[in-house]
């Protein structure tokens, strides 16, 4: 008797057609396959020092995939890239600025960080943190889709990639052969995630920070951007449509005291020795 009801209800399950599960037993996603994260634990960067002013609406269904064990370029295949300069390579954390829709002409903001600790030798996600409830809440706990005018859709702004120059390089190297086994991983990933995406034209701009001379640190991010550069193409992408070119310490990204002790200032100025890859005419 037992046998004949679970056969019935498997037969039962498996006319449901695919897709209509959720929808129609009544088992939203949210049930399934939760938001993660704990709220604060953390410090958070100020939001106005983001990248991509206003923050970015993420793709929902990519958040539920977060968790503990995924490597960066998992992470970056969900999210993208982090939204502050704090680095790709050589990091242990990424932040991101995420608005998610609570009615048709109104939404919420919060920051997401991304925490990763070594293991293996290679980078993978410890934690991730909210920087107040309310996203984590609405995300677990969403009330029925308002339905409103389709969004405008606007058009993409060059993707940034942004490498840091303290992962790719030995100190004041700038040729291939001071590229560091980590960085080499970290290029070969990024030309693959570019291949696939099909880049038209990239642009491989270095940065330096303001220790040094201004003429020193203008020929350092020159180095450092032809020889990504160089390495890219040897990826097997098209070296016609790779530019390299220096900034020197022109565009820097950090404020750090000039008091500071020497140790302490390098360290802070970090985020200012890197290279960027900006994409455009991807398809």
């Amino acid at each position: 008797m037992l046998r004949g009801a679970l056969a019935t209800a498997v037969c039962a399950l498996l006319s449901v057609p695919a897709g209509a599960l959720a929808q129609d037993v009544g088992l939203p996603s949210t049930a399934v396959m939760p938001v993660q994260g704990v709220v604060g634990d953390t410090d958070f960067p100020e939001a106005s020092r983001s990248r991509i002013r206003n923050g970015d609406f993420v793709n929902v269904d990519n958040l539920r995939q977060m968790g503990r064990g995924l490597g960066k370029s998992q992470v970056r295949r969900l999210l993208g890239n982090p939204h502050f300069s704090e680095g790709v390579a050589g990091v242990s954390r990424w932040d991101y600025v995420f608005n998610f829709r609570t009615g048709v002409d109104t939404h919420v903001t919060c920051q997401y960080q991304v925490n990763y600790e070594r293991a293996n030798g290679n980078y993978v996600v410890d934690s991730m943190h909210w920087d107040g409830s309310a996203c984590l809440d609405a995300l677990n706990d969403r009330p029925d889709p308002v339905v409103g005018p389709d969004p405008v859709v606007s058009t993409a702004a060059p993707a940034v990639h942004t490498l840091s120059a303290d992962a790719l390089f030995a100190f004041d190297g700038s040729r291939p052969r001071d590229i560091l086994p980590q960085g080499k991983e970290e290029i070969a990933a990024l030309a693959q995630e570019l291949s696939r995406s099909g880049a038209e034209q990239i642009t491989v701009v270095g940065h330096a920070d303001r220790l040094g001379s201004h003429s020193y640190n203008q020929a350092l991010s020159e180095r450092r951007a032809a020889t990504v550069r160089q390495l890219l193409v040897e990826q097997g992408l098209p070296g016609a449509g790779i530019t390299a070119a220096g900034r020197g310490s022109s565009e820097p990204v950090t404020s750090c005291d000039r008091s500071l002790p020497r140790a302490e200032l390098i360290e802070c100025l970090k985020p200012d020795r890197r290279v960027e890859i900006r994409v455009a005419g991807t398809h």
